[in-house]
């Protein structure tokens, strides 16, 4: 585990740039896909990449903890 966190930043960088890739490549293979929806895509991939960090699963605890009643 200690070598996971120790590449912590990294990772989630590498999976930014290869969705980044995948992208590109569907954009290349289908051209009629326009780029604001590549956009949208890469955007919603950018969110679920924060979430499943520590300071995103935190804030979603906080939320969450708000939410609750009683």
């Amino acid at each position: 585990m200690e070598l996971f966190l120790k590449f912590f930043p990294f990772l989630h960088l590498v999976a930014l740039i290869a969705g980044g890739i995948v992208l590109l490549i569907v954009k290349r293979k289908y051209p009629k896909v326009r780029n604001s929806e590549l956009i949208i895509v890469f955007i919603l991939f950018l969110i679920l990449v924060a979430i499943f960090t520590e300071p995103g699963l935190d804030l979603i605890k906080k939320l969450i903890s708000l939410i609750q009643v009683g």
